[in-house]
């Protein structure tokens, strides 16, 4: 069941991508301009990092070709995209700037969020990207280990979440900020219109964060048959040691020369012992062990005199008892009488 979870989190997740890349060269924002509450003036479409002037705009043009013969190529190529940072420029001239400085904000702010937008999405695919290959080792794997999960998990909340947040803080700063292009306006003659700025290529990017937040769900059920638990680790961790330990021991082993036992050559002591035809390896019996302090110098296993033994002190006497009461002749003892004695 795990692995079908698996899949089903990779199709999600490769939904979401082709979602939000759509939305991204997308527009997100658009504003409109009326003249006589329903003709068309000006309208301008805003993306994440461009703006342009589609056809209905044309009327702009025509008006101020009919009041300037010399015009400027400007107008007709801001029909085809152009850079946020080109329009920014060109409004944050320091004489346009202070007789007028909203479009100048509203696009330098729609410039940096739109591009950072991009950057946090690009940082979202290379996390979600991480997942899948994490999610492939946990699967395909023996152990089954819940840490790639777990990690898995953690980095695919972690990419989808600063792509909200940056969705966020360009719905609050630089949506605002075009927002105030229109202003009052001039009344029956420039006047912005009060509809919703944000396009479909703004709640695009939202469906597919949304279904990146479902796939996160889905982490919770993609625990397969087998998946090693803590007695397991625990259990691998100690087996781990005991092999770490015997290849120190093998090693150490190895590196030790063998043991070199003295000879009658190599020692004076067991030399002596050899001279006097002696075994110096001979071990006692038990008839010299109990036989051991039976002369005046007891033997030692090796046919060394052994050291006396300190002699054991004397017992004390016991103390003699008293003598009773009744032969002792004092007043208490019996008195016999004459006859008594006579006979």
């Amino acid at each position: 069941m795990g692995k079908k979870i698996v899949g089903l989190y990779g199709l999600l997740c490769l939904l979401s991508f082709a979602i939000i890349s759509v939305s991204c060269f997308n527009k997100w924002y658009q504003q409109v301009f009326k003249t006589l509450a329903f003709k068309t003036v000006f309208k301008l479409e805003v993306s994440l990092v461009s703006a342009h002037i589609p056809g209905e705009s044309v009327i702009f043009c025509g008006l101020i070709k009919k009041i300037w013969t010399e015009i400027p190529p400007r107008c007709q190529d801001i029909k085809d995209p152009t850079p946020l940072q080109d329009l920014a420029a060109d409004w944050c001239a320091p004489l346009i700037y202070s007789a007028w400085p909203v479009p100048c904000q509203a696009f330098n702010t729609a410039y940096v969020l739109g591009l950072t937008v991009i950057l946090v999405y690009s940082l979202n695919v290379l996390f979600i990207g991480t997942c899948f290959y994490l999610l492939y080792y946990y699967v395909s794997s023996k152990s089954h280990k819940p840490v790639y999960r777990y990690w898995a998990a953690v980095l695919h909340a972690i990419g989808t979440t600063i792509l909200a947040v940056a969705c966020v803080f360009y719905t609050i700063f630089a949506m605002l900020r075009l927002n105030a292009l229109g202003g009052t306006g001039i009344p029956l003659f420039f006047e912005a219109s009060q509809s919703v700025g944000m396009t479909p290529g703004y709640f695009l990017v939202w469906v597919g964060i949304i279904i990146q937040y479902v796939a996160l769900g889905l982490h919770a059920c993609m625990q397969v048959s087998g998946e090693e638990t803590e007695e397991h680790r625990l259990y691998k961790d100690l087996l781990r040691e005991q092999q770490q330990y015997g290849a120190i021991e093998a090693q150490m082993q190895g590196q030790m020369p063998p043991q070199e036992y003295p000879t009658a050559e190599s020692s004076s002591y067991y030399g002596e012992q050899a001279a006097y035809g002696q075994d110096p390896y001979a071990q006692p019996d038990a008839y010299a062990q109990q036989g051991q302090y039976a002369a005046g110098y007891p033997q030692t296993g090796y046919g060394m005199p052994a050291p006396m033994p300190a002699p054991m002190p004397a017992p004390m006497p016991a103390p003699m008892p008293a003598p009773m009461p009744e032969y002792a002749g004092g007043p208490s003892a019996p008195q016999m009488s004459p006859g008594a004695a006579h006979f």
